[in-house]
């Protein structure tokens, strides 16, 4: 099947049954809860018309209910789907097709941890090979890395995994000398290079994983649509230890079904796309998901950053479906496992995302690929409204000469506050409702008596974090409309504790907030310091609750009283368990042989000379360096060893086919005859 052969429908004439009611349904509910919302909120104000603090007020709150609202009747209407429809996870679908499309399965790294990346690739590897249709699928590992240390333990670790590796699935290895557009431009190279030879595609993170079944599925489901431009499977953080990555797992786990299915019954074949763990046609993504460059500088213009949401708009432009394979399990990735980690990783996101509002406006866009745009702003605008809407609401009381009002306003502003938490909260208790009705599902988490106080471990937590996030994210924001660009440096993906002083240098301005806010509030208005204590007290104490969040102990401690359990743990899936025995392979050779060694090793070693300059001429990546560098880098090496090259001579040799051909001769007879060698000149 030749994927560009295909005409796609118009996405309105392939709809999902029932989407457009589900919409409109949830349209009304969530439009009739926020107008309830607002009239709650006017009642509580009394007469506003003296007060100019509040005329910002309501329109603030009614924006910031709307976005409750949305998600709370999207779980809603996930609980309700959940427990009528009861669908079953893993589901299949029955194809006729012996054969699937040659499909490309696409592991962009960018200095990440070569174990861990080919522990990985090993086990999908593995995985697939338990298949029928292994030999359907080829997997890159596109490497945009540029310590040249971990370049060359890359190409090491792949060239022993291709000998090891025996099943009908093709393992190439691709680096690209200058990692333009950073992932993005990782995927269109490839694109360019090897696209025409492949119908799909799965791209994947350098931390994901999935399962050999779940791939050969989502490649089924998309030859028997030939619609379909985009399946994305959600991935399900796994295998962090410290206490904040457990939290994150637990979470996503038990209240991300429930939400899933209600975003998948309104966004249909309008869903979205999140960059990784997802499957693509690849000729509609090179025809119509070329990213353009936004006009003026960075932060908000040049390259598009978050380029997901951006693609999935762009295929459905195309008249191609966006669709969410939310029933299909085996897809997983790995969470950031301190506070600190997390922060940068959403200061990333933030930027990307907030260059969306330029594309929102965009011509040809379908409206709910505008929405999706929306909600990616508003993920980020939220945190600087909510600590603006706080800080009105103290002026108003201020201006107005009261802090705590007669009986009536304390009463109407408790159910103001009751009626907004509980839109916040009711998520969570619907999954624990969906929960009930699934027995075998709720003895993986451990059954009631680990679930219930692993909720409440979870909801304290999310308290005492939110204000955190709320100031981190406000400063991103401000940061970022100032014009100041993030640098988008390879994540860390280790589990490590932060230390005390980097915990007091990143959260020193959190908890000099926090204490000056109580002292403030408790001097003029002390009333309202129980009101107020959720955000206070989680940023007077950010810095020792940033380390024990961070604390693999105390994730380890709970671990073995089973709390914050995911049915993984419980039981390690089969992808899972390949996963592991593979790292345990891959860091037990990554141990054995000193990455600061291997240029000494490329240099003495013929095969893994010739590995590299196979890689230089397969991928047109060599590039000559002047003739008087290399001399200069000859003359150290051979005097001073290859560890005396810094790491940009150390990266320019390595895309040097010639030099280092010479340098391997001339490095071999040192090492061989020392005495000749030593009154030999270099080249």
């Amino acid at each position: 099947m030749n994927a560009s052969s295909i005409t796609p429908l118009k996405v309105s004439q392939v709809s999902q049954p029932g989407s457009r009611r589900f919409r409109l349904s949830l349209a009304v509910l969530t439009l009739t809860t926020t107008a309830f919302a607002i009239w709650l909120f006017l009642w509580s104000l009394g007469d506003i018309s003296k007060n100019p603090a509040t005329w910002l007020l309501v329109p603030l709150f009614a924006l910031l209910v709307l976005i409750i609202s949305f998600s709370f009747w999207t779980s809603t209407l996930g609980l309700w789907l959940t427990i009528t429809q009861r669908r079953q996870s893993a589901s299949t679908s029955q194809s006729s097709h012996s054969s699937l499309p040659r499909t490309a399965i696409l592991m962009p790294v960018y200095n990440e941890t070569p174990a861990s990346v080919f522990a990985n690739v090993q086990a999908m590897i593995e995985s697939l090979a338990t298949t029928p249709h292994a030999a359907d699928f080829d997997l890159f590992v596109l490497s945009d890395t540029t310590n040249p240390d971990i370049w060359l333990e890359e190409e090491r670790m792949w060239g022993r995994l291709c000998q090891r590796l025996t099943g009908p699935t093709n393992v190439f290895y691709r680096r690209r000398p200058k990692n333009t557009a950073r992932k993005a431009g990782n995927i269109a190279d490839f694109c360019e290079r090897w696209g025409t030879q492949y119908d799909l595609m799965i791209v994947l993170d350098a931390d994901s994983v999935m399962d050999g079944q779940t791939m050969v599925e989502m490649a089924r489901r998309m030859q028997d649509d030939p619609a379909l431009g985009i399946l994305q499977v959600p991935p399900v953080p796994v295998n962090r230890l410290s206490f904040f990555a457990r939290l994150q797992q637990f979470s996503a786990r038990l209240y991300s079904p429930v939400h899933m299915e209600g975003f998948s019954s309104w966004a249909s074949f309008d869903s979205n796309y999140w960059g990784h763990n997802a499957i693509i046609r690849v000729a509609p993504f090179i025809d119509h998901c070329g990213l353009p460059t936004l006009p003026g500088v960075a932060p908000l213009g040049g390259e598009i950053l978050s380029h997901d949401f951006v693609e999935a708009a762009l295929m459905a432009r195309g008249g191609w479906k966006v669709a969410l394979a939310h029933d299909l399990a085996g897809s997983y990735e790995e969470c950031p496992t301190t506070l600190l980690d997390y922060a940068k990783r959403d200061q990333r996101w933030c930027q990307g995302n907030l260059q969306h509002m330029r594309l929102i406006i965009s011509e040809g866009l379908r409206p709910i690929s505008r929405l999706h745009l929306a909600m990616g702003v508003m993920s980020y605008l939220a945190s600087p409204l909510w600590l603006l809407f706080t800080l009105l609401g103290l002026l108003a009381m201020a201006i107005d000469g009261i802090w705590l009002g007669s009986t009536q306003e304390r009463i109407s502003g408790l159910v103001v506050f009751a009626f907004t938490m509980f839109l916040l909260m009711a998520p969570k208790v619907w999954s624990l409702v969906a929960l009930a009705f699934d027995r075998p599902r709720r003895e993986q988490f451990g059954g009631w008596s680990k679930i219930i106080p692993s909720v409440l471990i979870e909801t304290a937590a999310s308290v005492l974090v939110a204000p955190i996030m709320m100031l981190f994210h406000t400063r991103f924001v401000i940061s970022t409309l100032l014009g100041e660009k993030v640098q988008w440096n390879a994540q860390n993906r280790g589990d490590g504790d932060i230390d005390f002083l980097a915990a007091c240098r990143v959260f020193g301005p959190h908890t000099l907030t926090g204490l000056v806010g109580s002292a403030l509030i408790l001097f003029f208005a002390p009333g309202l310091f129980l009101w107020l204590s959720p955000i206070l007290l989680g940023l007077s104490l950010t810095i020792p609750f940033s380390r024990i969040l961070g604390s693999v102990e105390l994730g380890q401690w709970l671990a073995h009283r089973r709390l914050l359990l995911i049915p993984e743990e419980s039981e390690l899936t089969p992808i899972l368990k390949l996963q592991q025995r593979a790292l345990e392979q891959h860091e037990q050779y990554a141990n054995a042989h000193d990455r600061s060694q291997l240029l000494g090793e490329l240099l003495s070693d013929p095969g893994f000379q010739a590995l590299h300059a196979s890689i230089l001429q397969q991928t047109a990546a060599g590039l000559p360096a002047p003739e008087a560098k290399v001399r200069e880098w000859t003359q150290a090496i051979l005097t001073q060893g290859p560890e005396s090259l810094s790491v940009e001579d150390r990266r320019q040799l390595l895309l040097d086919r010639e030099a280092l051909r010479e340098l391997h001769i001339q490095y071999r007879v040192r090492q061989l005859h020392p005495d000749q060698a030593a009154t030999a000149s270099p080249m």
